[in-house]
């Protein structure tokens, strides 16, 4: 793997599906990987994992490499359930072709994140369409990660609280540390 990768909450049973965080490679974005970075451990039940370049900003809460190679990119956009990503239109065709619903934090131009304000622009045209969830307000992100999850079906929130309608769906998109923690359980309850 590319880059600086740290290790503190890698899931030890193999790949799991997870919540994928990318800034892109062409500008750092410290807001976006601080942002996924705060929420992390108020979603334990999810993993999380961020590529991001070269940003001051080092996450604390969740794994996440510099740089990815193609491949490991791909890889990790595959295994993602939901897509956070800044607006570059990369991104959102990468997560589109995978069928994979993608949150967009847009760059501010005004905050130094970007050279002008068309990711602003290209998160208004975009947003509304299919699989397409656009987060302007820092605070809104776990929010628009939920509403994703819950446009897939798979669970129900309101008012900030998490209730789980599709269980076979879920599972479906859960690592395979799901499966290996339910036996166990069962045998210890037994």
């Amino acid at each position: 793997m590319a880059g600086a990768f740290h290790a503190q909450g890698t899931p030890l049973l193999g790949r799991c599906h997870m919540i994928f965080a990318t800034v892109g490679s062409l500008f750092p974005f410290d807001r976006l990987v601080r942002l996924v970075d705060e929420i992390a451990p108020t979603m334990p039940d999810e993993h999380f994992f961020a590529q991001i370049f070269d940003g001051e900003y080092e996450p604390v809460n969740i794994p996440y490499a510099r740089l990815l190679t193609r491949r490991e990119f791909t890889e990790k956009m595959q295994s993602a359930k939901v897509i956070v990503a800044h607006a570059g239109m990369g991104s959102v065709i990468s997560a589109m072709e995978m069928g994979k619903p993608v949150v967009l934090v847009p760059r501010v131009f005004e905050w130094g994140e970007h050279t002008t304000d068309h990711q602003m622009a290209t998160a208004r045209w975009l947003e509304g369409r299919p699989g397409i969830f656009v987060c302007m307000r820092d605070g809104d992100v776990r929010t628009t990660i939920a509403g994703a999850l819950q446009k897939a079906g798979l669970i129900g929130y309101s008012r900030g609280r998490i209730r789980i309608v599709n269980g076979r769906g879920l599972e479906g998109v859960a690592c395979e540390c799901y499966d290996v923690v339910r036996r166990v359980m069962t045998t210890v309850t037994a």
